[in-house]
C-alpha cells in the first residue's frame, strides 16, 4: 500500500510538474509564431509601400510627350499665336471648350481649330500627336506639357516664344494667361512638347 502511494504520489508531481513545462513551451512556440507573422505583415507592407513609391516616383519626372512622329498641318503660327493671345482674361472652367470658360486642353483644342486643325481633347492625347520636340527647339505654336497635380501629364499650353506659353491656368488666377516657362513652379514640371502645325 505504501509503494502504491508512492507510486501515485510520483505520478501526480510528475504530472503537475510536466504542465507548465508544456504551457511554456508552447506559448513560447506561439509567441515567435505570432511575432514572425507581425514581422512578415510588416515586411510585406513595407514591400508594398516601398513598391508604390517607387511607382510613383518613376513615374514623376519623366519626358512623357512622344508625338505620333509626324507634324500633323499646315497652317499660319501667327494668326494661332494672336487667336490665343485675344482669348486672355477668359476665366479657367474645369471641362470648358468654349468661349465662357476653358480648362487647359480645351483652350489648346479651341485655337488649334480656329485655324482648322482639329487635336484630341485631352492634354495626355494632344502630347501623342505631332511631332516631338526638344525644350532647346521650341518654336511659337509648339504645344508644352507639365505634370502638375497628379503623376503624368495633366496640363497643356501653347508656347509663344521667348519662354513663354499662353495657356488656361487653374492656378490661383483662374483664367487664361502667360507665363514663364523657367518660373519656380513650371520649370521643374515641364515634361515635353510637341510641333502640331510646320
Amino acid at each position: 500500500m505504501n509503494k502504491k502511494l508512492i507510486s501515485l504520489s510520483l505520478a501526480l508531481a510528475l504530472t503537475f510538474t510536466s504542465f507548465p513545462i508544456i504551457n511554456v513551451q508552447a506559448a513560447k512556440k506561439s509567441t515567435r509564431q505570432s511575432r514572425k507573422i507581425t514581422s512578415t505583415r510588416r515586411i510585406t507592407k513595407t514591400r508594398k509601400t516601398v513598391k508604390k513609391n517607387l511607382k510613383r516616383s518613376a513615374s514623376r519626372g519623366r519626358i512623357y510627350s512622344r508625338g505620333s512622329g509626324s507634324v500633323l498641318a499646315e497652317g499660319n503660327v501667327s494668326e494661332l499665336i494672336n487667336i490665343a493671345l485675344s482669348l486672355q482674361g477668359i476665366r479657367y472652367r474645369y471641362g470648358g471648350t468654349t468661349l465662357n470658360g476653358f480648362d487647359c486642353s480645351g483652350f489648346t483644342q479651341y485655337v488649334y481649330r480656329q485655324i482648322g486643325v482639329n487635336i484630341p481633347r485631352t492634354a495626355s492625347e494632344q502630347a501623342q500627336v505631332g511631332l516631338a520636340v526638344s525644350k532647346e527647339s521650341l518654336r511659337p505654336g509648339d504645344l508644352v506639357f507639365f505634370e502638375t497635380v497628379r503623376a503624368g501629364i495633366s496640363h497643356v499650353g501653347i508656347y509663344i516664344g521667348n519662354g513663354q506659353f499662353i495657356h488656361a491656368s487653374s492656378g490661383s488666377s483662374y483664367k487664361v494667361k502667360i507665363s514663364d516657362l523657367n518660373s519656380s513652379y513650371y520649370k521643374p514640371r515641364y515634361r515635353g512638347a510637341v510641333r502640331i502645325i510646320k
